[in-house]
């Protein structure tokens, strides 16, 4: 009895002793004199970032931190781009001094000498993106018909280098007889001179069997200017010239030199859960006043579970000089469910 009341005394006071003195935890003192205990995290953009159990993550300016003290090791971003490993300690405001756990050495730093705690491990050399979408409908009963879509793209990105592929294929039946059937393929690479100033190739073409078209083949090249590309924005804008070819099987061939205008937003409405995107290609005739061509995708993408997305989208295309018989616009209603990957 007596061996069962001293247990129930001793996990009693090891529950007192762990509520009286707390774990230790990471402190960031303020030069406005108020303290922060918590963990620190990393510093991004001038920003540290602590995480805390009372508000979560706190953000705090770089120059606005005048000591801090850690309860294990934190790696520290020196100017020089060194980095050193330690526990923190504050000797005095304004200077950190670092112990090095294992030989217990110490260094002494100001607050000057450092550009970053904990820095993220650097990207990697090359990012890659794939998405691919697939949709369709089969009715039965008064009315029959059939309808498959399919898009996929992919993305290979460096600091210097960026390849796009792209790919096409719509399929449809009504009554038993084919009334759709198109492809497309395309590809573009772009070459960083600045962060944002690139130049680009694009290779593009098409078939259409029900506008009689049995090939559009476009190239292009010039320059392009990416004003935003972060992970919720992307915003770009392209002008050059271009090579046009046309097959319409019976009605011949018809090439010409062109002037093409590009541009493309992707805009994250809730981030990672509605994703806004629109692109458009203009071509325009330079050797005479009639041929002008616009293709355009624009639509929303809804996140479903891991990586998977519902896609509605709306394609339209119009050219000005169609063949006799043919209509000058075209607009189709994609709804699919899709894949993205990044690796």
């Amino acid at each position: 009895m007596r061996s069962k009341v001293r247990l129930i005394v001793f996990i009693i006071s090891i529950i007192v002793l762990s509520l009286a003195y707390p774990v230790r935890a990471d402190e960031v003192y303020l030069k406005n004199g108020d303290l922060i205990t918590g963990e620190i995290e990393t510093s991004e953009e001038g920003l540290m970032v602590v995480e805390t159990a009372y508000a979560k993550k706190i953000r705090v300016k770089w120059e606005e931190v005048a000591c801090i003290t850690s309860d294990k090791e934190i790696t520290l971003l020196l100017k020089n781009n060194e980095k050193i490993v330690g526990r923190a300690t504050c000797p005095t405001l304004g200077s950190i001094q670092l112990i090095d756990q294992e030989t217990g050495a110490k260094r002494d730093f100001s607050l000057a000498d450092f550009q970053g705690i904990n820095p993220p491990p650097p990207p990697p050399p090359v990012t890659y993106k794939a998405l691919v979408d697939v949709g369709g409908a089969i009715n039965s009963g008064n009315t029959r018909s059939k309808t498959f879509n399919s898009s996929a793209k992919f993305q290979a990105r460096s600091k210097k280098q960026r390849l796009y592929l792209e790919g096409k294929f719509n399929y449809g039946e009504s009554e038993g007889e084919e009334d759709k059937r198109n492809w497309l393929t395309g590809a573009k690479y772009d070459y960083f001179w600045t962060e944002k100033l690139y130049s680009y190739l694009r290779p593009f073409a098409e078939y259409d069997k029900f506008q009689d078209l049995d090939l559009r083949f476009i190239t292009s090249a010039g320059p392009g200017y990416q004003f935003i590309d972060t992970e919720t924005a992307s915003l770009f804008a392209e002008l050059g010239p271009a090579y046009f070819y046309e097959d319409y099987g019976d009605v011949g061939d018809n090439e010409y030199l062109a002037a093409r205008w590009a541009a493309g937003v992707r805009f994250h409405i809730i981030p990672q859960k509605i994703i806004f995107f629109h692109l458009h290609e203009f071509y325009y005739d330079l050797t005479s006043d009639e041929g002008a061509y616009l293709r355009t995708e624009q639509g929303v993408r809804l996140a479903l579970v891991e990586n998977f997305f519902i896609n509605f989208q709306v394609d339209y295309k119009y050219k000005s000089d169609p063949p006799e018989g043919n209509k000058s616009s075209d607009t189709a209603l994609v709804l699919g469910i899709g894949y993205e990957l990044n690796f």
